[in-house]
């Protein structure tokens, strides 16, 4: 589609304004930013630079909602989430209670 330059002008100064309001929302959420940890209530100084770094952030958008996790808390949440994950892929992989008893009967029947 050939556009001339105005129009070229005009669609880029709407998708900057676009952008603008999607970083002024995502500012205004960061006002939200709580002054301890979510879980275990552990302070938050916004000036300690480790702090800043080392601390996780979880943005819930849909919620208006901002959660804030100390390093402690956050890898403890990812332990747990990776030790469930594995006990569901392991139930997954692991036949059915009752064909493990037929298995088992089998076993049995063909040992006598």
């Amino acid at each position: 589609m050939n556009m001339n330059r105005k129009q070229r002008r005009a669609m880029e100064a709407a998708e900057r304004k676009l952008g603008n309001d999607d970083m002024a929302a995502k500012v205004a959420l960061f006002g939200k930013l709580p002054e301890e940890c979510t879980a275990c209530t552990t302070a938050f100084d916004k000036q300690n630079r480790e702090m800043v770094t080392s601390w996780n952030v979880v943005v819930r958008e849909e919620e208006n909602k901002v959660n804030l996790y100390c390093p402690t808390c956050w890898d403890t949440a990812q332990d747990v989430i990776a030790n469930f994950l594995k006990e569901m892929e392991e139930l997954q992989e692991a036949p059915p209670a009752e064909e493990q008893e037929e298995e088992e009967q089998e076993e049995v029947s063909n040992e006598s």
